[in-house]
């Protein structure tokens, strides 16, 4: 092990919650007294961040078009939560939105001008740019700047990757430090503080002390949108080291539309079928060809719904007859709202662009028991055009649709994945780590995915994104109050 170095603050992660925190720390650090060092354990910044689909919440905003409020947003959060939410954290993420969408678009110069609106979301709040994805928009733009700041100032910043923390240097109620490993390497660095922006554990099944086994084994079954590196690392080594203290660690978030891709029908890693594309008018068939869901249900409520009405039996598709499976389908207008996404998804051969028949035939092979014609297939698709032109009220309770179905329309098919671990560290409001004896570590931080507390039982679309750059930010200036 070399030579200890002394550094201000040490960053471990870098998806959007470490990388606003570090960012925040350095172009706010006035006086240049701050050594950062940022640990990532991939190959490359980003974390699961830089996936992200859907968009980031903001209210108000210059970009929404229709009336919307703190207020609104707040208690469609708690809605969502099932009032298990801490209520100061929702209030600090809900008011401080505007101020986390101003500072990616006026200080990162990131396009989210288009709002749309997700499940659970009572007005359009969720943002997004016309181009890019905005989770590979956003961390773009951030590590761009990240490696700006690099070069500007060299002295104050230094990145680690492929870097593992091993463990929290913790004495008298005070984190002195870290160790980690690199290429095989210890190493150790003392610091005044240290920030876990680690992530959740929703792909942490195989792991020695599995998160998911221990506290949700019936869930281990379900597929995962997240990286491998989701093994709740952040978690583990604060219990460890520190003796923090976990909160709705069961609090686990079904993703109700994962896509199955026809070739590998049965992989473990799926891509995440954005909200976005149900919010801008997708739909959501079962294996008989019918709608069965309020597909702008909290995820949650639809996950529930596609568990209910989408189990398989015999198919032609190689999937586990007990598997649970949808479909999405999207018109070709509601398509040009998101251009970019789903050709990507049609690129990977997980969207298609197609007819009834050709639906028809996908619907034939994931349920051999198929009873319906193309002609009622069709039927039931277009019987959705009734309630866009307002002509009839949808039984199953949704209010807001894309546009009409005609005969040319894009769709795939999807399934559940473990998407979301709502639980995590407990923090007070600036994010500071708190005990199993309820004492707060004043420099020991946990933000983003790797806390708890502000999503209550279920995350609504789109704040993730959100609390990662509403909290980065708290974390930063607290810090640099000290």
């Amino acid at each position: 092990m070399s030579n200890t170095r002394q550094y201000t603050t040490v960053i471990v992660g870098s998806g959007l919650a470490g990388l606003t925190t570090t960012l925040n720390l350095l172009e706010k650090d006035q006086n240049n007294r701050n050594r950062v060092i940022l640990i990532e354990k991939c190959n490359k910044l980003g974390g699961n961040s830089v996936k992200a689909s859907s968009g980031i919440n903001g209210v108000p905003t210059i970009y929404q078009t229709k009336p919307d409020s703190i207020d609104d947003f707040y208690a469609d959060s708690i809605k969502s939560g099932k009032g298990l939410n801490n209520d100061e954290l929702v209030h600090i993420l809900t008011r401080e939105s505007s101020d986390a969408i101003n500072w990616l678009t006026q200080d990162m110069k990131i396009d989210l001008s288009e709002v749309t609106q997700l499940g659970g979301h009572s007005n359009p709040r969720t943002h997004k740019g016309e181009k890019l994805p905005p989770g590979f928009a956003i961390i773009s733009a951030l590590t761009k700047r990240l490696q700006e700041l690099e070069e500007k100032k060299p002295e104050a910043i230094n990145i680690l990757k492929e870097t593992e923390l091993t463990k929290i240097v913790y004495k008298d109620g005070i984190v002195k430090g870290v160790e980690y490993k690199q290429n095989e390497s210890a190493d150790s660095i003392n610091c005044d503080n240290l920030v876990l922006a680690t992530g959740g554990f929703s792909a942490d099944s195989r792991t020695q002390n599995s998160l998911l086994v221990k506290y949700r084994p019936d869930l281990i079954k379900f597929p995962t949108s997240n990286g491998i590196q989701t093994t709740g690392d952040g978690q583990k080594l604060a219990v460890r080291d520190c003796n923090a203290k976990l909160i709705d660690m069961d609090k686990i978030q079904i993703h109700p539309t994962g896509f199955i891709k026809i070739d590998s029908p049965n992989d473990c890693w799926k891509f995440l079928c954005g909200e976005l594309i149900r919010g801008i008018g997708g739909i959501l068939l079962d294996s008989n060809g019918e709608r069965f869901t309020n597909e702008l249900g909290t995820r949650d409520h639809v996950t529930n719904d596609v568990l209910e009405h989408c189990k398989l039996g015999n198919n032609e598709l190689g999937l586990p007859e007990d598997s649970v499976a949808s479909v999405i389908v999207v018109s070709h207008e509601d398509y040009l709202k998101a251009k970019n996404h789903i050709n990507f998804y049609a690129s990977q051969k997980l969207l298609t662009k197609g007819s009834y028949i050709d639906l028809y035939n996908l619907l034939k092979k994931l349920n051999s028991r198929l009873s319906i014609s193309v002609e009622e297939l069709e039927q039931s698709i277009k019987s959705v055009n009734r309630f866009i032109k307002k002509e009839e009220t949808d039984a199953i309770g949704r209010i807001e649709f894309g546009n009409s179905f005609n005969n040319e329309f894009y769709f795939g098919l999807t399934t559940p994945v473990l998407h979301f671990t709502m639980g995590g560290i407990q923090t007070t409001t600036n994010n500071q780590v708190v005990t199993c004896d309820n004492q707060v570590i004043p420099n020991l931080y946990a933000v983003g995915e790797v806390s708890g507390g502000v999503h209550g039982a279920n995350r609504l679309g789109g704040s993730s994104l959100l609390e990662c750059v509403v909290f980065g930010k708290r974390v930063s200036l607290n810090i640099l109050d000290k």
